[in-house]
């Protein structure tokens, strides 16, 4: 059916499908931001891209982008992606991530942030999120990257999707955290300091105490 008026909606593409939604989403003035799953057909055919075309920006992980657009490498993928859509977004996992403003040609390339990943579960869609905040905002496309990946690195620390996703509280905890580090590289420490306009002016503690799932975990 037709979708609620909101200034973002996040699209889960569907290979081979259109989903009418999506044009009726931007048509009433919706930012469309989307991503897509593993092709189990494995014809990773472009034409099934098709909705793009309603989409403001499009943030698939390196594999699918390449399988999408028959290349080699992430980077190329995201330019060949930037012909198709605003703004082309690919994570690289533990590389970070590279966007291409298809507009503009701007282009934008974050480092990944070093964790201890204990449940993945999320973080691609916690990553969408931390984007469309950014994005909404009005930040630099640079500091949308890192914003994004910082809230994906923080979620994969604790368990759950949704229950592991950052607030504000969080972001900020690491924030004083990482700055008190005695070796700090200041270069890495600087592609962070958009935070300090934006976060609560008393953090807790690192590291927090967040809630956990209410299915319990056997022991064997």
């Amino acid at each position: 059916g037709a979708p609620p008026a909101a200034r973002a909606c996040v699209a889960s593409l569907q290979p081979g499908r259109r989903q009418e939604w999506i044009a009726r989403a931007a048509r009433s003035g919706s930012r469309v931001f989307a991503d897509i799953g593993w092709d189990e057909t494995g014809r990773w055919d472009p034409d099934d891209l098709a909705d793009l075309e309603h989409c403001d920006a499009f943030l698939p992980n390196a594999q699918e982008a390449m399988r999408y657009t028959r290349t080699d490498c992430p980077r190329a993928a995201a330019r060949r992606l930037a012909e198709r859509v605003p703004l082309a977004v690919v994570t690289m996992g533990a590389e970070g991530a590279v966007a291409v403003d298809g507009a503009t040609g701007e282009t934008a390339e974050v480092p990944a942030i070093s964790v201890e990943a204990l449940d993945p579960t999320g973080a691609g869609d916690v990553f969408v999120a931390g984007f469309v905040t950014g994005t909404l905002a009005g930040w630099p496309l640079a500091d949308r990257l890192a914003f994004a990946g910082l809230t994906a690195a923080l979620s994969v620390q604790e368990f759950g999707g949704s229950l592991s996703a950052p607030g504000w509280v969080e972001v900020a905890a690491w924030w004083q955290r990482v700055r008190d580090f005695d070796e700090q590289d200041p270069a890495a420490l600087s592609r962070y300091g958009f935070l300090e306009a934006l976060l609560p002016g008393c953090a807790r503690p690192w590291p927090l105490r967040r809630a956990v799932p209410t299915i319990g975990f056997r022991r064997p």
